[in-house]
């Protein structure tokens, strides 16, 4: 599932259990206000079935949470920059090109991140390799694998990375 698919689906179903709550405390209200019986009925078999479609939807979000997500880094000489994971994707497999990044070479650290509620919580697993960026701002990835010297990133620009995913506001 793509992060933005996926951050749709928290979306809906955070607002789906917002609205569940809502309703449900004015059915509440409602059957309070019922002396009628058959109106009373009514009123329990739509509050079970709110019920059970909000704790439905709190099933689907625990599935949800914790979940893993990718964070890439450009290690460039002028520092660490992110990278979206769904701009990325279309690089490694040719459908897109980055014309700002033509004829130069990063090393990409990739970050699977344990993420509970949107927040980076612990580093499950790193990766480092280098990005060859053609004349045309292709990723080449041939050029790449020819290259000898390690990618891994000095101990300033992981803590850079750290700072960005569990610091993002400094």
């Amino acid at each position: 599932m793509l992060e933005r698919d996926l951050q749709k689906e928290i979306n809906r179903i955070n607002g789906a259990l917002e609205m569940l709550a809502l309703l449900r405390e004015r059915l509440e209200m409602q059957l309070d206000e019922v002396a009628d019986e058959t109106g009373q009925e009514a009123l329990d078999e739509t509050l079970s079935y709110t019920v059970a479609l909000r704790s439905e939807f709190l099933r689907r979000q625990q599935t949800l949470h914790p979940h893993y997500k990718s964070y890439l880094f450009y290690l460039t000489d002028e520092g660490v920059l992110p990278i979206l994971h769904d701009c990325y994707v279309p690089l490694v497999e040719g459908k897109a090109v980055a014309c700002e990044f033509f004829k130069q070479t990063f090393r990409l650290a990739d970050w699977y991140v344990r993420v509970e509620k949107e927040k980076p919580k612990q580093v499950v697993n790193e990766t480092y390799s280098w990005l060859v960026f053609d004349q045309h701002g292709r990723l080449d990835l041939h050029a790449a694998h020819a290259i000898d010297a390690s990618p891994l990133p000095t101990e300033e620009e992981r803590a850079q990375i750290e700072k960005r995913l569990f610091d993002p506001g400094l």
